[in-house]
């Protein structure tokens, strides 16, 4: 018979802070069709509302999809064991 021992650790995500969110926007307005103009991944949010700006003022659209991406991960809440590392995410900046 063979046994087995199982332990079993509590986790809880947080936002990894090793890495940078990613901040971009698209512009979805249009009758027939959105525009679909994209601001490029950004490193601030207000980077992304200066090209909204600039695309509003050139085209007089007003409807943008904003979207934020993070990285996340799991943690254990009792602590970090000694076996388990942060991850380290090299970021592509474009």
């Amino acid at each position: 018979m063979t046994r087995a021992v199982y332990r079993f650790v509590k986790y809880t995500s947080r936002q990894d802070p090793t890495v940078e969110p990613e901040y971009s926007a698209e512009c979805v307005s249009g009758k027939e069709k959105a525009c679909g103009e994209n601001s490029g991944i950004r490193s601030h949010p207000a980077d992304v509302e200066d090209w909204m700006r600039a695309h509003m003022k050139e085209t007089r659209h007003l409807h943008f999809r904003r979207r934020i991406d993070d990285f996340s991960e799991f943690i254990p809440t009792d602590g970090l064991p000694a076996e388990l590392e942060p991850a380290k995410v090299d970021r592509v900046t474009p």
